[in-house]
């Protein structure tokens, strides 16, 4: 049985068919009552088609971890911001994943750089901060694998 949704309108005008049979004296017939057909708030049976779709492919979970380094040359000091995608313990290869940023001037995340990771799913960028600022990867998943995102590090400026 389908669920048939009734106009307001429609119900005001059997109500009051019915209440002015009712004060006239007759009864209304039940075949009055039914020509309109009732919602059923609990429905029974077959559910009601859904559109055609193809369903979703269970979707392998990821995890992206992330780590730094301070490198050191001379005059120039920078961070490596690296991270590792894993699928069920293993390195997930020639995915992209970029990485983002947010400081005080800048509250929003940002995209700094985009890259692929390698094998076993390593991933590596190098930034330079000039403010403090906090990094993040993120994978934004595809056909085979979830999206997932790393935790938030916070790097400062070397002085």
């Amino acid at each position: 049985m389908l669920d048939t949704r009734v106009p307001v309108p429609a119900r005001i005008a059997v109500a009051l068919a019915v209440a002015a049979l009712a004060v006239a004296g007759t009864l209304a017939t039940a075949s009055a009552v039914n020509a309109v057909p009732h919602p059923n708030p609990h429905p029974t049976g077959s559910p009601s088609p859904k559109p055609s779709h193809t369903p979703k492919a269970n979707l392998d979970p990821t995890k992206l971890s992330i780590s730094n380094k301070v490198i050191a040359h001379g005059k120039h000091h920078g961070d490596v911001v690296s991270g590792v995608l894993t699928s069920d313990g293993s390195g997930v290869a020639s995915e992209k994943v970029t990485l983002e940023a947010r400081s005080g001037v800048k509250p929003r995340w940002t995209v700094v750089a985009t890259g692929t990771t390698a094998t076993g799913g390593t991933v590596s960028f190098t930034v330079t901060p000039k403010v403090k600022t906090q990094y993040e990867l993120v994978f934004a998943g595809d056909s085979t694998y979830k999206a997932s995102d790393s935790n938030v590090i916070t790097l400062r400026p070397i002085t």
